[in-house]
């Protein structure tokens, strides 16, 4: 070979040389920029070298999406390394209308709601659901997770008791919830449109109206006239009464079929009452006995009595009833009033004659006129109610020829007492 060949073969082998220089120089440029990123996804963990440290491409050659509520911490080491870690969002949501978001790296459903500040009770359920439906491809997407809050309330219903398990929300779903169908004719004790709380009870009735038409009788009323065509104490019926009648519609409230209230709504009178009128005679009705010691004259109409002496006076009423005669040997004896015992004061019951009443005897059989008396004792057979009237006389004989009589007894107006000393 001469040495212009071996010339041209060196400066080939030079430049051979040179270009593995060139690559070996580019290929450990490219080494030196290259950076290891470990991507922490909740339990999931990747490891990537890129030479592009920037976030984005990061996540974007990862394969992660974040969510509208996820973050990302990224921690860039001394020695190049890159750590960068999801915080993945859970929203949690209740039937009260209450959202919370809880952004945690790692976790169970118990702790994000722990995060949330949300407490279960034994009936509520939780449920799972995806929040970005777009970023399923990647199985990067926040986590909602929803509580359906459930309560125990009682239901009486129509006098039977209910007890279930509703769900959140107003008193009227819940009753729905319980298969109960509700008339207008239901009352609900509470507002069906409130909320339904644990332990709730609530009364259900059927209230229903019947109205009934009914007759009465109207009693007739008595109207007294007088009538000097009559005597005195005589009566003749003038009008016969009839009754009337009326028709009343009265309505009754009915609590689960029973009746709890009745109220009248209307009255009419179909048949007028026919009053009743009685004839009462005002005629003076004059009686004249003959007695022992003379006639006496009774004028029932001016009720005035003519007494054996020829003096009339006035009288307000007469008595009827058994009499009696008593007398006493005390040589002054007293009356229960204080009054001497004598002839012309008489034993009486003074609820029936008060005391002080100026009387006039005479028997019915017009035997004895005892004539002017004041009541003035009284005693056991006045109160016993066996003796209407007891005479006081002044011997034992004369009291046994009087015996037990009956006897009429005319009560005086304006009569001295004085009178009674006349006899």
């Amino acid at each position: 070979m001469n040495s212009h060949n071996r010339l041209t073969g060196l400066k080939k082998a030079v430049s051979v040389a040179l270009m593995g220089t060139v690559c070996l120089t580019a290929a450990f440029s490219v080494a030196a920029l290259s950076k290891t990123v470990t991507v922490t996804d909740g339990e999931k963990t990747m490891t990537i070298n890129t030479i592009n440290p920037d976030t984005n491409v990061i996540l974007d050659n990862s394969g992660i999406v974040l969510g509208d509520n996820d973050k990302l911490v990224r921690t860039d080491g001394n020695s190049g390394n890159v750590n960068i870690s999801i915080l993945r969002a859970f929203s949690v949501e209740s039937e009260e209308d209450t959202t919370k978001i809880v952004t945690m790296s790692d976790t169970t459903v118990a702790d994000a709601l722990k995060a949330a500040g949300m407490t279960l009770s034994k009936n509520d359920s939780v449920s799972l659901s995806a929040k970005n439906a777009n970023s399923s491809e990647s199985g990067n997407r926040d986590t909602e997770i929803n509580i359906d809050r459930w309560y125990t309330i009682t239901v009486n219903y129509k006098g039977k008791e209910m007890t279930k398990e509703v769900p959140e929300g107003t008193i009227k779903n819940a009753i729905q919830y319980m298969g109960i169908k509700l008339t207008e004719a239901d009352e609900v004790s509470i507002d069906d449109s409130e909320k339904v709380e644990d332990g709730l009870y609530i009364t259900i009735q059927t209230v229903e109206y019947k109205e009934e038409t009914k007759k009465e009788k109207i009693k007739f009323e008595t109207k007294t006239e007088e009538t000097d065509e009559l005597n005195r104490g005589e009566t003749k019926v003038k009008t016969k009464g009839v009754e009337g009648e009326r028709e009343i519609v009265v309505r009754h409230k009915l609590v689960n079929g029973e009746v709890v209230e009745t109220e009248e709504v209307s009255s009419k009178v179909t048949k007028e009452p026919v009053t009743k009128v009685v004839l009462k005679g005002t005629k003076g009705k004059v009686d004249h006995f003959s007695t022992s010691s003379g006639d006496i004259t009774v004028d029932d109409g001016n009720m005035t009595l003519t007494d054996t002496n020829g003096d009339t006076v006035k009288y307000t009423k007469t008595l009827t009833g058994s009499g009696t005669a008593y007398y006493s040997d005390e040589e002054h004896p007293l009356t229960a009033t204080g009054r001497d015992a004598r002839y012309g004061v008489v034993a009486v019951d003074p609820d029936i004659i008060p005391y002080g009443s100026i009387l006039y005897i005479v028997s019915n059989d017009g035997e004895v006129v005892y004539g002017y008396a004041v009541a003035g004792d009284t005693g056991g057979a006045l109160w016993e109610g066996t003796a209407i009237v007891d005479l006081y006389y002044d011997t034992l004989d004369e009291c046994c020829v009087f015996g037990r009589r009956d006897v009429t007894i005319y009560v005086l107006d304006g009569v001295p007492e004085s009178k009674t000393y006349e006899n």
